[in-house]
């Protein structure tokens, strides 16, 4: 018999889950989710930011099925339980101190979830592979749809992870809902109903370029004000240095909760100062703001190995990061019908185009310990 229940999200109202997504939400490794915040310490500079990827996830499932019902897809099952299961594999704290973890275990979350969704070693236990059979639904399937490169469903992939997916349509409202900023509100449905599909693709109509010009600009702008913001980034290079001091025994990060990895530093001789500075919101000052540039970095760690402090209690970021660069990075591939040939959106928009360089612009943040910041201070005024 088909039975669903009604969850009321704050994001979306109440969201009808079925069968198959009751299952899949209420084993262990789909609860660890309520525990795991989806903006890691934002919290810290936004006092909303407090929801999970147990939210955000059943907020991607709902989405699928309004991109079901918008592009006319049969295969609704496996797209509601890809967009389900999308983030199964996120460690503690998120995005936090991924980076950390994934030299520490060889896997990104995206490689997690794929390996839960198989029952791939070190997830032998995980339960998802049978629910996801017992209902006529292959999980080598899901992974290969998760990970964005699914030859027997192409159009899945970019549902879920391409330059307009429900991922993101999702994670942008709600973390501009909870952040309490206004730059993620995102028009999903106009988004929808200005798309359209081929065998392999989804591209927009030309009428519908100012609402994916709205889309990335909103994506640029979550970076900069909340993604990126300097204090959040200090909390998180905090948190990743008590990690890398500490002699804890993580086990398993892809197992943990938020709660789970804090309680663990703050047992370790080595980690706990850090970990309850962070808890109690005694962070790292800004010492330092200015342009990027290579050379300038090199003077300035110099001119702080100098001082002879130690390495623990100074941080220096590069924001945004060397890595987040590229169109790929934000997304900006669309594919626009002008009459019948698609082109690329920055080919029409001098917006789009604008917005390449955007996140090019990076500057270096250089923040110390209160006990030691007059010290660097003075290392730093020289520079």
């Amino acid at each position: 018999m088909e039975k669903f229940k009604v969850i009321q999200d704050p994001l979306n109202g109440p969201v009808k889950v079925d069968n198959l997504a009751l299952e899949i939400m209420d084993n262990r490794y789909f609860q660890r989710l309520r525990y795991v915040r989806q903006l890691g310490l934002c919290y810290l500079v936004f006092p909303g930011a407090n929801h999970t990827r147990f939210e955000h996830s059943l907020g991607t499932y709902h989405l699928a099925s309004e991109a079901c019902e918008a592009f006319g897809i049969k295969d609704k099952a496996i797209l509601q339980a890809s967009a389900l299961l999308h983030d199964i594999g996120h460690p503690a704290m998120s995005h936090s101190v991924e980076g950390y973890f994934e030299k520490l275990s060889g896997m990104d979350h995206l490689e997690a979830s794929c390996r839960i969704i198989k029952g791939n070693e070190p997830f032998g236990d995980s339960p998802i592979p049978d629910i996801l059979e017992k209902f006529s639904i292959l999980p080598d399937d899901v992974a290969s749809i998760i990970g964005g490169k699914s030859l027997k469903y192409p159009i899945l992939s970019k549902i879920i992870s391409g330059p307009t997916d429900i991922d993101e349509m999702d994670y942008l409202r709600r973390d501009a809902l909870f952040t309490g900023v206004a730059m993620g509100h995102i028009d999903h449905r106009r988004i929808f109903n200005i798309s359209s599909m081929d065998d392999d693709s989804i591209y927009i109509e030309e009428k519908g370029v100012p609402a994916a010009e709205s889309l990335l600009i909103g994506r640029i702008l979550m970076y900069n004000s909340v993604y990126f913001h300097k204090t959040a980034r200090i909390a998180q290079l905090m948190l990743q240095r008590a990690l890398e001091i500490s002699s804890v025994d993580l086990g398993n990060p892809f197992r943990l909760t938020d709660h789970d990895l804090m309680s663990k530093l703050l047992a370790d001789r080595n980690g706990s100062y850090l970990a309850k500075s962070i808890l109690e919101r005694k962070l790292f000052k800004p010492v330092l703001k200015t342009p990027y540039d290579e050379e300038k970095l090199f003077r300035i760690k110099q001119a702080i190995e100098k001082t002879g402090e130690s390495p623990e209690k100074v941080i220096t970021d590069i924001i945004p990061p060397l890595d987040f660069s590229g169109e790929g990075r934000i997304k900006s591939s669309i594919q626009v019908l002008m009459g019948e040939k698609k082109v690329d959106i920055g080919e029409i928009s001098p917006l789009v185009r604008s917005l390449y360089g955007t996140m090019n612009k990076r500057h270096i943040l250089v923040s110390a310990d209160i006990s030691i910041y007059e010290k660097i201070s003075e290392a730093m005024a020289k520079i």
